[in-house]
Parts: C-alpha cells; sequence; structure tokens
C-alpha cells in the first residue's frame, strides 16, 4: 500500500510527539497540512510574547556560544523589550555557561538513516569532550515539568538516538558517554540530566521503529482522535474535531501535562 506521507519524508521528535498526542493531530498537520488552526489560548497576546521572548533567548545564547562579544549580547540582552530576557541571559552566564568547554556545536542538526527512514534532530547544543557526547537543550518555561515527564517526550529519545545512530561513533562509546541536560530558567543552577544506557537506546530505537512503520503504513482511518478530550483544549486543530472549543487558558497551556509543541506554535504565525 502507498504510503500518505513523501517518500523523503523527516520524522522529527515534534512530528513523532505529535503522533503519540494524538494521531488525528499529526493526520491534519503533516498528511493534509492544514494551516489555520484554531487560538493556542484565550491570552493569545502572551503566549505570542512568551514565544518571542523565548526565541530572542535562545538567538542570544547561540551567538554567545559562538563567540560573540558577551558584553555585546549582555547590552543587547538588557535592551529586550521583555525584561526577562535579560534576566534569562544573566542567569545563563553565570551558572551552566561558565562549565561548558570541550568542541561546542551551537544549533547543530544530524540526521540518521533509520531502517531506510530519515531521523532528524536539531540541538540547542552538542559538546563533546574526548569520548563524551552531552545534549543540551535551553526552556524557558513557566513552570519545570518533572525528570519523569521529559524521559517519557520524544525529545529524549530522538536526540539521543540520533547521536547513537552517527556512523563514527562506536556502540560502547554511545553505552558509556552520551548524556542529555535539560536547563531551565525556573532553576537554572538544578538542571535535568538524562543519562543513556546502550540498552535504553536499543529500546528507543526499537520504540521508535515501530512508531514510523505504523506512520507509513497508516490509512486514513488508522489517524484515531486522542481520548485523553481533556488534551483538546490545548490543541490548535480542535476546531477541526467536534471537540471542546473553548481553548484553554495560558496557565492550563503551558503546564508540563500539556506543553505545547515548538513545531507547531511556530506554525502560529503561517499563512
Amino acid at each position: 500500500m502507498t504510503s500518505l506521507l513523501p517518500e523523503k519524508f523527516t520524522f522529527t521528535q515534534s512530528n513523532l510527539q505529535a503522533y503519540v498526542n494524538c494521531k488525528y493531530q499529526f493526520y491534519l498537520r503533516y498528511i493534509e497540512h492544514f494551516l489555520w488552526p484554531a487560538p493556542a489560548t484565550t491570552d493569545m497576546l502572551s503566549f505570542e510574547r512568551d514565544r518571542q521572548a523565548g526565541s530572542r533567548f535562545h538567538q542570544l545564547v547561540h551567538q554567545l556560544l559562538l563567540g560573540l562579544p558577551a558584553s555585546d549580547l549582555t547590552l543587547s540582552a538588557e535592551n529586550d523589550p521583555d525584561p526577562r530576557v535579560g534576566h534569562w541571559f544573566d542567569l545563563f552566564k553565570r551558572t551552566i555557561f561558565k562549565d561548558l568547554s570541550g568542541k561546542l556545536f551551537p544549533e547543530y542538526t544530524l540526521t540518521a538513516n533509520l531502517e531506510g527512514l530519515i531521523l532528524s534532530a536539531k540541538y540547542d547544543l552538542l559538546r563533546q569532550t574526548g569520548e563524551v557526547y552531552t545534549i543540551y537543550d535551553w526552556k524557558s518555561s513557566r513552570r519545570k515539568p518533572s525528570k519523569m515527564w521529559l524521559e517519557a517526550q520524544m525529545q529524549s529519545k530522538v536526540f539521543p538516538l540520533v547521536l547513537s545512530l552517527q556512523p563514527a561513533r562506536s556502540a560502547d562509546s554511545a553505552e558509556r558517554h552520551l548524556r542529555m541536560v535539560y536547563w531551565e530558567v525556573t532553576e537554572p543552577e538544578q538542571p535535568i540530566v538524562l543519562e543513556y544506557s546502550r540498552a535504553k537506546l536499543n529500546a528507543y530505537q526499537s520504540e521508535i521503529s515501530a512508531l514510523v512503520s505504523r506512520i507509513k503504513a497508516g490509512a486514513p482511518q488508522d489517524f484515531q482522535k486522542t481520548a485523553d478530550v481533556q488534551r483538546c483544549r490545548t490543541c490548535i486543530y480542535r476546531s477541526f474535531c467536534n471537540r471542546p472549543s473553548e481553548p484553554a487558558g495560558l496557565e492550563e497551556y503551558l503546564s508540563s501535562e500539556y506543553l505545547a509543541l515548538e513545531e507547531d506554535t511556530e506554525l502560529l504565525s503561517e499563512g
């Protein structure tokens, strides 16, 4: 049977998470390409302010890691229209940045061949110190998610798996020296660190291979709506589903149980 997806479709943590959260959400976005979603929240002004502030903070960190003068970037951060950006940037410099050494690859994209399918990851920062590889992800959430919640997300599985599948990396080094660090502005001195064993990476590879196989083989009727109706209040595609039409409040939308997908928030400015 011919797949509904194009032959060269690239799987990422975002589209795989969409499928895990709601198969119909994946269908609407990645197969039907619907580009007119519903409002994400009842407070779109604050939502957009948060999104843009987070984006500018990421840009400043990227420039800092590229070696641009810290004094110039600090001045830019302090003059940002959102005072949180200057605060976040100062926290970043005073905490995790001072301990970064080795080879640094900011905003770095890798792809891997997963049984003939393309799997891609874009890292905020990939760091190599000898045979130790550390994946970093910067978060400007209003509330820090739990380690258990993060471990269950596709990002925490796809990112290390793509790195471990690179031809230059041996299975032994992947088992001993691969980890992921989530740095949150809410608790800058207590990043969440995830460690990866070869057994865990093998389990992720089996899980993701099964997911992409089901997606590639799926017929329209296989992309069912989620049974978790509460999740629909935070879904920007809810207007197509005859599910709750009232959008979530901002705090509900940004809660750790129903975090928006980064790519989906970018979709709000399309069209």
